[in-house]
């Protein structure tokens, strides 16, 4: 190596200087997007909010208006079994009236077939009969019509014997 060919030192390239930071122009930018960008997802928020808020509402007005035309159905199905019920013991008056009417005409029979036995065995005794039965007020029960086909009613053969005596 010859001296003179001495390696020359090749310049090195200062290294480039740093200039002192400046705030990068897209700094700002990205605080302005971030700060939308979270402004977006809290009014995102507040809007499902308001959202789960009215759904809640129509849900107790749905069960409200539900539970309102159950009491409808259940208070016109009360006044139909009232207005059966009345029925019913409109019903059950009559059938107490005619078993009542019924039992008067049973009664007034087993008199009738008292007197006409004492007809035929003492006179004294049907008489006290016949008056007994007035005083009970059974013979207006007695049947007008026969059982019978072709006989006597018993309200008809009642009246034969009290003329007999009266």
């Amino acid at each position: 190596m010859n001296p003179e060919e001495t390696p020359k030192e090749t310049p090195q390239t200062p290294p480039p200087q740093q200039e002192p930071e400046k705030p990068s122009k897209s700094r700002p930018v990205k605080v302005y997007l971030i700060a939308l960008f979270c402004a977006a997802v809290l009014l995102l928020l507040i809007s499902f909010v308001m959202q789960q808020r009215n759904h809640m509402a129509l849900q107790d007005l749905n069960d409200s208006l539900t539970n309102t035309q159950e009491i409808t159905d259940l208070q016109l199905e009360n006044q139909r079994l009232q207005y059966e019920l009345e029925g019913k013991e409109e019903a059950a008056e009559d059938l107490q009236s005619q078993a009542e009417e019924k039992d008067r005409q049973v009664q007034a029979l087993e008199w009738l077939r008292q007197i006409e036995g004492a007809v035929r065995r003492s006179y004294s005794e049907a008489i006290a009969l016949v008056e007994a039965f007035e005083e009970t007020g059974l013979p207006e029960s007695l049947p007008t019509e026969s059982s019978v086909e072709g006989a006597e009613s018993p309200a008809d053969a009642y009246r034969t014997i009290y003329a007999m005596f009266f």
